[in-house]
């Protein structure tokens, strides 16, 4: 859903504040449903659907309800599906929070980013640290007990001491899923151009790092299952069984513009333009800017890169049964290496990275795109 009220000076994602075209996105939206549903052949079960943005707590209750009705008509799914919405403070209710318990929404991914107002501004946010709370807050009373909050680490100004400050105050809510995230100034954002100009001094990797120790530390003190490098739930069955996929390199459908898609082998991408993304559907045709089919060399990286992003690792097993051959004969030396440095291990038939790996991973995972 590609709306949001103001945008964030350090988003990345395609989203618009205009909204002259709201009302024909939708059916838009709906008619590429229908239109990708009727190309596949032997539709299977699914068991996640994920609203992101954007913001799609702005989706009004005939719009959300709409979509629903009609993703349930044309795919099919299983009983215990997940069903997960971003919810962004400032734009949700009690009344949306009732709605979407009735239409079987069962997980929330509320974007709080900071409980610091001072914080929210220099990030752009549009509500303080009290809207936050009060949003946590009402989703509980709404019975939702699948809960994410998103924060932010690592900005320009910001000490440890208010990030612990930031991640204990979103503890003390008891959430069942943090998402804590590195600020990272994306090519083409205005924080990326105001630091080109010198304007925001951002932190060097070490002091990242020590961010991330801390926040590694603290969240395992409450008992927080770390399980991939920016996401801890409070058990295994908390895990976000949707973002899982991406990493375990499973098939799955995107719909709107910008949305991805990868389905057996192939990956797509849409336009990124509401205004395109309609056209295109008007002339009855998929708004796809960009597809591509992945050779094996490619999905096998991908595999690898995906994969030792998690806490635990490359499944060795299964690696070997989709591509037939073994991950440790085709990567011998560098797996010596890192595990002789201490940066990686084997453990229950998965190759990983420990701790002091995950730290560097952006440094070590490339070297495995040689072979």
């Amino acid at each position: 859903f590609p709306y949001c009220k103001k945008k964030c000076a350090y988003c990345d994602f395609y989203s618009i504040t205009n909204q002259e075209h709201r009302e024909s996105f939708m059916p838009a939206l709906i008619s590429e449903i229908k239109m990708t549903a009727g190309r596949i052949e032997k539709t299977p079960l699914f068991d996640t659907i994920y609203l992101g943005g954007g913001t799609p707590s702005l989706l009004r209750e005939n719009e959300l309800g709409a979509l629903f009705n009609f993703l349930f008509k044309v795919f099919s799914f299983t009983n215990d599906i997940e069903i997960t919405i971003e919810a962004n403070p400032g734009t949700i209710s009690k009344e949306k929070f009732k709605f979407y318990r009735s239409i079987g929404v069962n997980r929330l991914s509320i974007g709080v980013q900071s409980f610091d107002d001072d914080e929210l501004n220099f990030l752009g946010r549009i509500h303080s640290a009290a809207q936050a709370k009060q949003t946590i807050k009402q989703a509980r009373e709404n019975q939702f007990d699948n809960i994410n909050i998103d924060l932010i680490f690592a900005l320009p100004e910001q000490t440890i001491e208010q990030w612990v400050f930031n991640l204990e105050t979103g503890l003390s809510f008891q959430p069942e899923h943090i998402s804590a995230y590195n600020l990272i100034f994306e090519k083409g954002t205005p924080f990326y151009n105001k630091m080109l100009k010198g304007k925001i001094i951002p932190k060097n990797d070490e002091q990242e790092r020590i961010f991330l120790k801390n926040t590694i530390e603290i969240l395992k003190r409450y008992n927080y299952i770390p399980y991939e490098l920016s996401s801890y739930a409070r058990t295994s069955s908390h895990f976000s069984r949707h973002n899982f996929k991406y990493w375990n390199y499973s098939d799955y459908l995107g719909f709107g513009p910008s949305a991805h898609s990868f389905w057996q082998g192939k990956r797509r991408a849409n336009v990124r333009s509401v205004n395109q993304y309609i056209e295109q559907i008007k002339n009855s045709r998929l708004p796809v800017e960009f597809k591509e089919t992945i050779d094996q060399k490619t999905m096998e990286f991908e595999n690898i890169f995906l994969s030792l992003r998690t806490y635990s690792g490359l499944n060795l097993k299964r690696f070997e049964e989709t591509f037939k051959r073994s991950f440790l004969q085709i990567y011998p030396q560098k797996v010596n290496d890192l595990m002789s440095a201490g940066l990686a291990e084997i453990k229950d038939d998965h190759f990983r990275l420990t701790q002091k790996g995950l730290f560097i991973c952006d440094e070590i995972l490339p070297h495995f795109n040689s072979n």
